[in-house]
């Protein structure tokens, strides 16, 4: 990029609260985004990083992106977000999204690198709370995978996805609910493969009814492709296998929604020298309602179930509550609780399970977007 349009870039952000697209000239646009919030959590939220103190943590997140058009049917676009001092002791850079790619309009789009695999478009039916729920959705889909490539098309009320998987070291699947299981999250993945396919109807009685269904597919790393630690490029494991379906009815930004989503996942073989199996499966419900104000509401049920070989059971129940007021584009509030619904009050041998499942949660959050 130029000199004179980064300078563009910067000035048009300290000159706008809603910076969004800072330039835009000959048919090449760049837009930042990002958000600053303090969220107040009590002592039994995991999210706080005092033990069993109640407390308020910082977080930022910071991303730029740019398109450009390079024939009258194609478009590059890149995109890279990261966390910003995530907490009281990480001042640093943590990446989230990262990844280039060419949109073909109405023929769908190409990217490749650092993102959420295609199952997370069967996942999103629930992921809209904050800190207090996702004990299913938030297992796969909450941390990024690099080195994957997906074709998305999503045109006249249909939407599918295509991924493959490469190659990669200390990759993380389970996101920060692998030590329930009992194991790091660092994995030696050799490839994969995922898909998604879901279907819209517009209109149904008070909003938008879409059907959707995923599944992913990796294979570990073996033989000369793993160094024979965990440290070096993660845990082996011989498959992975991921499966989720769920329903959306209404819209989140107006009136009445609901949603249901099923998710099963099974490991095999994680550690080849124990060569033991786990599996995640379970099933979440949400509703809600928004209000023309800006005030709206979710209440939802959670049941997730954590079975390893050599382990007992371990059953998650969990109720989620949340409201949010949106008082403008840029600026809200919420206020969030997260209640036990009859999970498990025992820790499995070997596994440590978060401190928040069985006892009840809360936290007040202010949020600026830009």
């Amino acid at each position: 990029m130029k000199k004179s349009l980064l300078a563009l870039a910067i000035i048009a952000v300290a000159a706008s609260a809603n910076a969004g697209t800072v330039y835009d000239k000959d048919g090449t646009k760049l837009y930042l985004d990002g958000r600053v919030q303090s969220v107040f959590y009590n002592g039994n939220h995991s999210k706080s990083v005092a033990q069993n103190d109640s407390n308020i943590k910082n977080t930022g997140r910071f991303g730029i992106g740019g398109k450009t058009q390079i024939t009258d049917w194609v478009a590059g676009f890149g995109y890279a977000q990261w966390d910003v001092a995530d907490g009281s002791k990480d001042e640093g850079f943590e990446a989230r999204d990262q990844y280039v790619g060419a949109d073909f309009g109405d023929f769908g789009k190409v990217q490749a690198g650092r993102y959420r695999d295609s199952v997370y478009y069967v996942e999103n039916i629930t992921d809209h709370y904050e800190d207090a729920a996702d004990n299913l959705s938030g297992n796969f889909n909450g941390a990024r995978r690099g080195g994957q490539l997906t074709y998305t098309y999503d045109n006249n009320g249909f939407h599918g996805q295509l991924g493959v998987q490469t190659a990669q070291d200390n990759a993380k699947v389970f996101s920060n609910k692998a030590k329930a299981m009992g194991f790091g999250d660092k994995f030696a993945i050799d490839s994969g493969v995922n898909l998604a396919l879901g279907y819209t109807i517009d209109d149904v009685v008070f909003g938008p009814l879409s059907f959707r269904a995923g599944y992913n597919y990796m294979k570990g790393q073996k033989g000369n492709d793993w160094d024979g630690s965990e440290d070096g490029n993660g845990n082996t494991f011989d498959k992975f296998k991921h499966a989720a379906a769920g329903v959306q009815w209404g819209n989140l930004s107006s009136g009445l929604f609901l949603g249901a989503l099923y998710d099963y996942a099974k490991f095999e073989k994680v550690n080849l020298v124990d060569g033991d199996d786990a599996k995640v499966k379970g099933f979440e419900l949400i509703g809600g309602y928004a209000f023309d104000n800006g005030v709206s509401f979710l209440v939802g049920y959670e049941s997730a179930k954590y079975e390893r070989e050599g382990q007992d059971d371990f059953k998650v129940k969990r109720i989620p509550v949340f409201v949010n007021y949106k008082l403008n584009p840029n600026f809200n509030i919420w206020t969030e609780a997260g209640f036990n619904a009859g999970s498990d009050h025992k820790t499995p041998a070997g596994a440590t399970v978060s401190k928040s499942v069985d006892k009840t949660v809360f936290s007040i959050g202010a949020r600026y977007t830009f």
